[in-house]
C-alpha cells in the first residue's frame, strides 16, 4: 500500500473520533478488494490514498465504505453535468477559476481543524460560469483534497459562500434538479465530513430558495450545521471567527484571496491528466448484480424557479 503517514496529532484523532487502527488498515485493504473483485459494475481507481479516505469517511465501517463506493461511482453516471468533461483547461472551467470562485484557505501551521473551502460568488457571471459549472470545479476540488489533504479528510471541511455582490439573477439558475444533485453527492455520495456550511451576505431570494428547496433534502445532522446570514449578521459572524484562519479581505491574518484562488487554479491545472485518467472510471449497470443503490427519487428531476420574484 502507498498512503502518506500521518502527522502525530492527527494520527491521534483518527483513533480518537474515526475508529483508526493502524494495525487494522492491511486487513482491511485486503477485505475492499476482494469485494471489488466480486463487483463487475464497478470499475474503480486502485489509488490505496483516495481509498483511504473512503475507510475514513466511513469511520472504518466495511458495510459503510461498500456502499459508499458504489454511490460514488454509481451516482456519477447519473449526474453527468458534474462528472463529465473535467478537463482544467476547457473554456468553461477556466472561466470558473479565472472568476476566483472557489479555492480552500491556505493551511496554517499548527492548526487541527476543518479546512475551509471558499465559494466566492462576487465575480460570478452567470453566462460565463453557469452553476452547473462552479459544482462541477466544487467536486473537482473535493477529489483533489481527498487525495492529498489529511486534514481535510480526517478533520472535515467547512463551506464558506459569501454572496456579497452576487448578481440577483444568478439565483434564477437554483433549480430544484441542481440543488438536489448537488446535496445528494455532498450528502450520500462523498467521503467527507461536512463540519458546517456558512452563506455570507446571503439576499432574501437564497433564504427563500434554501428553506424551499434545499433544507428537505438534508439531513438532520447537516441542517443543524449550516448557517445563512444576512450582512449584518455575517459582520458579527466574522469578528467572532478565529482571524488567524481568515484572508485579510474578512479582516484575517491568513493571505489574501486572490492569491489563495490563483494558487489553487495552479493546482486543478496539475491534476489534469488525472482528472482525463479518472473519467475512465465508473458503474456498468448492465454488470450490476442485484440491485442498484436505492438512489433518492429526486435525482435529475425537473423544476426552474424562473417565476421566482427577486429584489
Amino acid at each position: 500500500m502507498e498512503i502518506r503517514s500521518l502527522r502525530s496529532d492527527l494520527q491521534e484523532k483518527a483513533i480518537k473520533e474515526l475508529n483508526e487502527d493502524p494495525k487494522r488498515i492491511p486487513e482491511m485493504f485486503k477485505h475492499i478488494m476482494e469485494w471489488l473483485r466480486k463487483q463487475p459494475h464497478l470499475n474503480i481507481s486502485k489509488d490505496d490514498q483516495l481509498m483511504i479516505a473512503f475507510f475514513r469517511g466511513c469511520k472504518w465501517s466495511l458495510q459503510n465504505v461498500k456502499a459508499k463506493l458504489d454511490y460514488f461511482y454509481s451516482i456519477q453516471g447519473l449526474i453527468p453535468e458534474f462528472f463529465e468533461n473535467r478537463d482544467p483547461f476547457s473554456p468553461e472551467i477556466q472561466n470558473v477559476l479565472k472568476a476566483r470562485v472557489i479555492f480552500p484557505f491556505p493551511k496554517v501551521e499548527k492548526y487541527v481543524g476543518p479546512v475551509i473551502v471558499m465559494y466566492n460568488l462576487k465575480n460570478i457571471d452567470g453566462i460565463a460560469s453557469p452553476l452547473t459549472v462552479t459544482m462541477k470545479l466544487f467536486f473537482m476540488t473535493l477529489d483533489i483534497l481527498m487525495k492529498e489533504d489529511d486534514d481535510f479528510v480526517i478533520s472535515g471541511v467547512t463551506i464558506l459562500a459569501d454572496h456579497d455582490q452576487c448578481p440577483s439573477s444568478y439565483y434564477l439558475q437554483f433549480n430544484p434538479t441542481a440543488i438536489k444533485n448537488y446535496i445528494t453527492c455532498l450528502q450520500h455520495a462523498y467521503p467527507i465530513r461536512v463540519k458546517n456550511f456558512i452563506a455570507l451576505n446571503a439576499l432574501t431570494a437564497f433564504e427563500t430558495i434554501f428553506d424551499v428547496c434545499a433544507k428537505p433534502f438534508l439531513s438532520m445532522k447537516l441542517r443543524e450545521r449550516i448557517f445563512v446570514f444576512n450582512t449584518a449578521n455575517s459582520k458579527k459572524f466574522l469578528s467572532q471567527f478565529p482571524q488567524f484562519l481568515l484572508p485579510r479581505e474578512y479582516g484575517g491574518t491568513n493571505g489574501t484571496m486572490a492569491d489563495a484562488a490563483d494558487e489553487w487554479a495552479r493546482k486543478v491545472e496539475n491534476y489534469r491528466e488525472w482528472f482525463l485518467e479518472d473519467a475512465k472510471y465508473g458503474c456498468n449497470e448492465t454488470l450490476r448484480i442485484g440491485k442498484i443503490q436505492p438512489f433518492d427519487n429526486g435525482v435529475g428531476v425537473d423544476g426552474t424557479f424562473r417565476k421566482l420574484d427577486i429584489d
